[in-house]
């Protein structure tokens, strides 16, 4: 998710990819409806901290090239 948003892709675009996906996961049934509610819940919790998605202003420099 943080990949998208940093592509560009507004929140509303991305909850409607999580949610495209959950629902593929719901029709394929590759796992049990306990886990994929579970991860519904987590990806939704994680899509709501603002601080998931704030820009990182500490750049690491490479210090050796070999």
């Amino acid at each position: 998710m943080v990949d998208l948003w940093r592509r560009g892709y507004k929140f509303d675009e991305i909850r409607l990819h999580m949610d495209g996906y959950i629902s593929c996961l719901r029709q394929t049934q590759a796992l049990e409806p306990y886990h994929i509610h579970r991860l519904e819940e987590e990806a939704m919790s994680f899509l709501r901290d603002p601080s998931n998605f704030e820009l990182s202003t500490m750049v690491q420099t490479e210090t050796d090239y070999y």
